[in-house]
């Protein structure tokens, strides 16, 4: 199937506009998804000569079933294969699968496609983390008071318990308080690595002491008995 072929745009009864967006972003996938694989096309993408595509690892898996003992470069005749869309005979010449044209269109198109997808991914865990305010139910919680050190909303610096307080946007505070926590983290980590190495001279210094001890318990035996030899 090519590309163009088969797309079909949302369907005309949907009013709701994520209603719409969902249909046409499913509608795209299906025209992506590889027939061999049936998973979204990999880099590269082949077109074959009927207009259809394939994974180029899959054209390939695709020809080695169809002719198990040929191989490129080193055969004197074609490879062969039927287009698993359209049955359409695909003949190959010696540079086997990668002298099929790659569909850049397509790849773009999935590289498009896939950090929508992600964007919209994020998109929902942020609304579903979204936190409202309790006093005010369909409030978003969106300022933060400094007064009072707590996240509030609009409503309540404007008509509730914060509108003599001072405030400031929740974002501009996370990040602030973001980069006083890394600070504050690197600090911690600094101060543990010279703890560690206080520790580290001091099983040293006892380490010596063990291994010194019995040396200085002679040199103490032997200074003893001089002593009593010259008293006497």
């Amino acid at each position: 199937m090519s590309f163009a072929s088969g797309f079909k745009p949302p369907t005309p009864g949907s009013s709701e506009p994520g209603t719409r967006s969902k249909t046409t972003m499913e509608n795209l996938e299906k025209q992506l998804i590889c027939p061999v694989c049936l998973e979204m096309f990999s880099k590269p993408v082949v077109i074959l000569p009927c207009q259809h595509n394939l994974c180029r690892g899959c054209a390939n898996d695709v020809l080695q079933a169809t002719n198990p003992l040929w191989q490129p470069r080193g055969s004197s005749s074609s490879g062969r294969f039927r287009c698993p869309s359209c049955r359409h005979e695909v003949v190959l010449d010696r540079h086997g699968v990668f002298g099929l044209q790659r569909n850049l269109l397509v790849e773009n198109i999935i590289d498009i496609y896939r950090q929508q997808e992600s964007s919209r991914s994020v998109d929902m865990k942020q609304h579903q983390q979204q936190l409202m305010c309790e006093e005010h139910g369909e409030e978003k919680i969106n300022i933060y008071c400094l007064s009072c050190q707590t996240p509030t909303c609009s409503m309540c610096k404007v008509f509730g318990q914060h509108r003599d307080c001072e405030v400031a946007p929740l974002s501009s505070i996370y990040t602030r308080q973001k980069v006083e926590l890394s600070d504050g983290i690197a600090v911690l980590v600094a101060s543990n690595d010279q703890v560690q190495a206080a520790i580290s001279q001091m099983e040293e210094i006892c380490r010596r002491c063990t291994c010194n001890s019995p040396r200085q318990i002679r040199f103490l035996q032997e200074q003893t008995l001089v002593n009593e030899t010259c008293k006497v």
